[in-house]
């Protein structure tokens, strides 16, 4: 007896000592930079590990760890880890078109590893497939996004705003809101009215439907899950994927809903369209709804903040916006246009550019070799188009990190100028596969801008935690939303 717990006793630092040495070996290969892509540029990859597991957001990581690298090597291309895999991060906007425009040589990838947020979005719809299905997505949403733009719904939308920013029941004409969450709210019932034809009365009441959706984001983007993806198959978090579905059914039933009680809206419309299936709509409702809700969050939520900051700026947008518009009007799709407002459009823009909405989109692969660029990028290779490391590039802006609109009124009169911004300006990415909602978006915010230039005027709260910069959340899609950004809003009253 004795004699057999004295030879598992002097095994027991033998077995500790392999499972350290195999656990060793995995991290090595984790880490390691595989052979066929140790001629590209390398960013290092502990300062990125320490990042994700910080909580490190998107535009601080590229930043601090990803442009500084490129540029003090002069590289237009380099090597990420990210997500557990390593990735190619396209910095240099002629490389990027150039990966834009050829669908065949650089089609998307299909992701490979287990991360929750694939399984969230699915993969039959506009963003993740190719091809022919790709095209037929395409053309699908393309023509549902052409129908109109909803400027009187966006209108009807502010109007509710001003209900909550300033209830009628106040007595001050001064209030201080979470101009983030309303921002959310907005851009919900946005999409909702005009996308998915369902009013989720989100800026008026409290939506579950958010409060479901905001706490599944939060689970997904659990650093450790997204360091080690494989971690999805090991240690099945059953709990987020049961939440995860549970949203999923919530857009099923619109869908549902929609069939039998259809309606003037763009979902309306994709249903009429037989060749597509209940899994491909039900997909590209998801990934509709981030594009809408999410993106267009965090842009009306930058856009107001950086008004804030600059109140020269503030009052010249509105300056204008009364010129062309009055006082009371409502907008009209004439008069929000880039040329009936050039000033507001040219802050729309610029802080389209200063902290783009999403940072990058989802990687393409490689089908065979091929040289981008002076880079040799071999087959099955993961490339990601880094739009915001493409916005605060030094030699083509300047100034990146200046909120400045005036880069783009100036480019109008310098046709050298205009090529370079116009070719470098890419918040809604380039090529075929641009989002197809950009025209949206840009209306949406130029229309809620104006009404709340007419009606109020704004700052930032003495202690906000924004008043050295804009600080934005966490995210596993690489979006950049501002973060418990409040708003000091006070009634003109002229």
């Amino acid at each position: 007896m004795s004699l057999t717990f004295a030879v598992v006793k002097d095994a027991i630092p033998f077995w500790w000592t392999c499972a350290a040495l195999i656990l060793a070996f995995f991290i090595f290969r984790l880490f390691t930079v595989p052979a066929h892509l140790r001629h590209l540029p390398c960013v290092p990859v502990l300062p990125l590990l320490i990042s994700y597991l910080s909580g490190e957001v998107e535009d601080v990581r590229i930043k601090r760890h990803i442009l500084p690298f490129a540029n003090q090597r002069g590289e237009g291309i380099v090597l990420v880890w990210a997500l557990g895999r390593w990735m190619i991060h396209i910095l240099d906007q002629k490389l990027a078109v150039q990966m834009s425009e050829n669908l065949t040589l650089y089609p998307k990838e299909t992701p490979p590893d287990g991360l929750l947020l694939w399984r969230f979005i699915g993969g039959s719809n506009v963003l993740m497939t190719n091809g022919d299905i790709w095209k037929k997505h395409s053309r699908l949403i393309r023509d549902a996004f052409s129908l109109s733009i909803p400027v009187d719904q966006f209108t009807s939308l502010a109007k509710n705003l001003f209900t909550v920013i300033n209830p009628p029941s106040s007595s001050t004409d001064t209030h201080t809101v979470c101009w983030s969450e309303l921002a959310q709210h907005y851009a919900l019932d946005a999409v909702g009215s005009s996308v998915l034809g369902h009013d989720f009365d989100a800026i008026r009441s409290e939506s579950v439907f958010v409060k479901e959706y905001n706490g599944v984001m939060h689970d997904i983007a659990n650093p450790l899950y997204l360091i080690a993806p494989f971690l999805e198959r090991i240690f099945p978090r059953k709990k987020v994927i049961d939440r995860m579905d549970s949203l999923v059914n919530r857009f099923k039933k619109l869908l549902l809903d929609k069939r039998t009680d259809p309606g003037d809206d763009m979902m309306t419309f994709m249903l009429k369209d037989p060749e597509m299936s209940d899994t491909e709509l039900r997909d590209n409702i998801v990934v509709l709804f981030i594009a809408g809700h999410d993106t267009s969050a965090g842009g009306l939520s930058t856009l107001i903040y950086f008004l804030a900051v600059h109140p020269e700026i503030q009052e010249a947008a509105r300056a204008e916006v009364l010129r062309i518009l009055g006082p009371t009007a409502d907008p009209t799709l004439a008069s929000l246009s880039a040329q009936s407002l050039p000033y507001l459009n040219a802050c729309v823009r610029e802080s389209l550019r200063i902290n783009t909405p999403i940072s990058y989109i989802v990687p393409r692969t490689t089908v065979t070799g091929v040289s981008l660029g002076k880079y040799y990028i071999p087959p099955k290779a993961s490339l990601i188009y880094n739009i915001y490391a493409v916005h605060h590039n030094d030699g083509t802006w300047g100034d990146p990190n200046v909120f400045r609109p005036a880069r783009f009124l100036e480019a109008e009169d310098k046709s050298t100028i205009t090529t370079v911004l116009k070719d470098s300006w890419v918040p809604f990415a380039t090529g075929p596969r641009q989002c197809p909602a950009r025209n949206f978006a840009i209306y949406e915010q130029r229309a809620l801008v104006v009404m709340l230039l007419r009606e109020y005027t704004w700052t930032l709260p003495e202690d906000s935690i924004h008043k050295d910069g804009l600080k934005n959340a966490f995210s596993p899609f690489a979006l950049t939303l501002p973060y418990d950004l409040n708003i000091t809003f006070t009634k003109r009253k002229d």
